[in-house]
């Protein structure tokens, strides 16, 4: 049925339910044909605004029936004529036609190091081959090896996002590498694991289970644990990485683990002393001065953003965070 029949549909059993309480009839029946006929143009309309909503809110499309369906039910005429207006705004105001092409978009500023395809394999140049549907089947192979053989979570995402692609051959690799990456870290926990078993010293204990905060650390960095293990993982690595810590109390790298753990679970508190600690404990002020700068930026302090960001001059010459320091060096920030 079209929308402007649904539209006619609704409109009319809206005016009838209105005029039912204006003929001459048993109140009992009188209220019976107005609560049919405004429950029938209360679905109408609510089928009506429903269906132009974009598609992205198709999942929820249930729930919005419902609760326009109860606006223009429990709020009589006013209620219908609310959605009618916002009928009209839908298709007056927000149409959307055939979209034009952009020709040219001006990148953010902390990507300018992005802005064209890399001469080498690294992760940006790997991902625009792969992507790149026009290129030689080859050309994209080589590409997702290079992708493969990378670490961190914009490896796991673009080999995720390969595994949709729509040759057969690219998009089983991607599986294949995937699972590969996923099987050797969980090999490295169930080593440590066994030999946790037989440790007899502290120290023994000690590299087991730094192994395992590492590995379960491994598999939220790298995008590889599902939503509903990664609170699980989250809570291993913080629990090994503790037990670590209580025998090998001056390992920075350990510290570093904990305040990024931390940082995570919005334990900006504890993120700081443990960031702090790695750094007493002879951290390279390079490793630690991006989270005390996001520890800072989290508070509001911006005076403290950039006097932390200053304290590295080499920085401004690293990717990802080169940019950042440089923006807020150049700030007039105090």
């Amino acid at each position: 049925m079209s929308g402007v029949k649904l539209f006619i549909f609704a409109l009319t059993s809206e005016l009838s339910a209105l005029a039912a309480l204006f003929t001459p009839q048993p109140l009992l029946q009188q209220g019976l044909v107005f609560l049919l006929a405004h429950a029938l143009a209360s679905g109408l309309f609510s089928l009506l605004l429903t269906g132009v909503f974009p598609k992205r809110f198709q999942p929820q499309k249930k729930g919005l029936l419902a609760l326009f369906f109860c606006f223009a039910f429990f709020v009589p005429l006013f209620g219908a004529l609310a959605i009618m207006i916002t009928l009209v705004y839908f298709k007056t105001f927000l149409y959307v036609g055939e979209r034009d092409e952009f020709f040219s978009v001006p990148l953010p500023p902390f990507m300018q190091e992005a802005s064209g395809m890399a001469a080498g394999m690294g992760e940006g140049g790997a991902w625009s081959r792969l992507r790149t549907v026009a290129l030689p089947k080859e050309e994209r192979l080589k590409a997702l090896m290079a992708v493969g053989a990378g670490r961190g979570m914009n490896s796991s995402r673009f080999l995720q996002l390969a595994t949709g692609d729509s040759d057969d051959e690219i998009r089983l690799l991607a599986f294949n590498l995937c699972e590969r990456h996923e099987q050797k870290i969980n090999q490295a926990i169930t080593t440590a694991l066994e030999g946790l078993k037989t440790a007899e010293t502290p120290l023994e204990r000690a590299v087991f289970y730094r192994s395992l905060a590492f590995s379960y650390w491994e598999l939220i960095y790298n995008a590889l644990s599902q939503d509903e293990l990664r609170a699980f993982f989250i809570e291993q690595s913080l629990k090994y990485a503790r037990q670590a810590q209580e025998i090998e109390d001056d390992d920075p790298s350990l510290s570093i683990l904990l305040g990024k753990i931390h940082l995570m679970r919005h334990e900006h508190d504890q993120a700081g002393d443990a960031i702090r600690e790695a750094l007493k404990n002879g951290a390279a002020t390079s490793q630690v001065i991006p989270y005390l700068a996001e520890l800072a930026f989290l508070k509001r302090d911006f005076s403290t953003v950039k006097s932390i960001l200053a304290q590295d001059t080499t920085l401004r010459l690293k990717p990802g965070i080169g940019p950042v320091a440089h923006f807020w060096r150049a700030s007039n920030v105090r």
